[in-house]
């Protein structure tokens, strides 16, 4: 059984580095009052060790223990993929990751109470831009059409077959590296290839300096509620999920996912009522969403986004997401604008948001956003808006 200790972690608030994943030094002389004091849960969960390794194996990350998997790594195939995702890893660490985190420090951290959950819908398995928006979130929650499989036993396939594995995840990997999102119809089949949204959450998971925990796989019974299952019965659900607990290496932060194999549009929310129940249940929370086909703009798409607006305490997306005409009038929403406005890519252009622009057009002075995530990534025009309930409105 689970065994939870409760300890008081002294943070010094360093108006540059406030809200960071980091340890700081701390002089015996400047404790500060208990008010000032942040709680966090220090769970004492036993780690899986070898669901550890196959992540870490998955990710391209060179073991931490001697294992099965120590051997395979000796593999050229693997050797290769480590390399590769190596220099692909650091190269967008240069280019984003590192961005996004001095961003988020300076424009989102003081704004977002992070004590609560993170609702991604449209996510994919795109665990990896959740986390470095929201670095200090403890529960993230991804929703999202793609299938959720057991893994393979990756230390019982024959070379050839560990290698085509390698082969497809790598694939899989080029257009969030190089465009920061997954394209559906393609992440249809790659998903297919890598035998679900685990190998891709694993592989985010360790790279961003994570190890993985404990797994479980459920689905949501008539009341919302999470009945536990083996992941042999993954297909016998509609609707299954799975929970992966982990935790961050240098801080010992207790992470969780969850991630739901959903469809959200009204006539799948009509089918699976028990996940708006789910859903609600989890509020209230910060939502994010991007690159999302503006799939909020239209009807199918109202039931989803009335969930968002009734639990939601902070909203923050591009112009993917839930339209600007719902926000702008609105006494009981605080509304900042982020980047430049440019009309929708190609596939879009119907989703022009007029008002939107306008606003941009007439914004006195305007945050820029140095990093890319979202469809004009060529040309690194990229909006973002965030919306929060004024009453939520907090000052750190």
């Amino acid at each position: 059984m689970k065994a939870s200790i409760w300890l008081l972690l002294i943070i010094i608030v360093v108006s540059c580095n406030s809200g960071r994943e980091k340890t700081t030094s701390i002089p015996t002389d400047s404790i500060p009052a208990l008010d000032t004091l942040q709680v966090i849960e220090i769970d004492t969960v036993k780690k899986d060790k070898s669901l550890d390794a196959l992540a870490a194996y998955i990710a391209g990350i060179s073991q931490r223990d001697s294992n099965v998997f120590t051997l395979f790594e000796k593999d050229p195939y693997w050797e290769n993929f480590k390399s590769s995702t190596d220099s692909n890893w650091n190269r967008i660490d240069t280019e984003r990751f590192s961005k996004m985190g001095e961003w988020q420090e300076s424009n989102l951290n003081s704004k977002l109470n992070d004590s609560l959950k993170l609702f991604y819908p449209f996510s994919g398995p795109d665990f990896l831009h959740a986390y470095y928006l929201y670095p200090m979130v403890s529960e993230y929650i991804l929703a999202a059409l793609e299938p959720i499989q057991e893994v393979p036993r990756l230390d019982t396939l024959t070379t050839e077959l560990r290698d085509r594995f390698f082969d497809s995840l790598a694939y899989s990997m080029k257009d969030v590296f190089r465009k920061s999102y997954f394209i559906t119809l393609k992440m249809r089949k790659d998903i297919k290839n890598v035998k679900g949204v685990l190998p891709p959450l694993y592989f985010f998971i360790e790279r961003t300096g994570h190890e993985l925990l404990a797994q479980s796989f459920f689905y949501l019974d008539s009341t919302g509620t999470e009945i536990s299952i083996p992941g042999s019965q993954l297909h016998s659900h509609k609707f299954p999920g799975v929970r992966l607990k982990f935790r961050n290496i240098l801080t010992r932060q207790i992470k969780q996912l969850y991630y739901v194999n959903v469809d959200v549009s009204n006539d799948g929310l009509k089918e699976n009522p028990q996940f708006q129940k789910f859903i609600a249940r989890k509020g209230p929370y910060n939502t994010f969403i991007k690159s999302a086909s503006y799939l909020l703009h239209k009807k199918p798409f109202t039931e989803i986004k009335k969930i968002i607006v009734e639990n939601s305490l902070s909203l923050f997306q591009d112009d993917t997401g839930i339209p600007y005409k719902d926000f702008k009038n609105r006494l009981d929403w605080n509304l900042e604008l982020f980047g430049d406005y440019e009309t929708p890519v190609k596939g879009f252009a119907d989703r022009f948001q007029r008002d939107l622009d306008s606003a941009y057009k007439t914004k006195i002075s305007k945050t820029e956003i140095p990093f890319s995530i979202g469809y004009h990534w060529d040309t690194k025009k990229q909006n973002y808006m965030l919306v929060r309930k004024s009453e939520a409105i907090i000052t750190k």
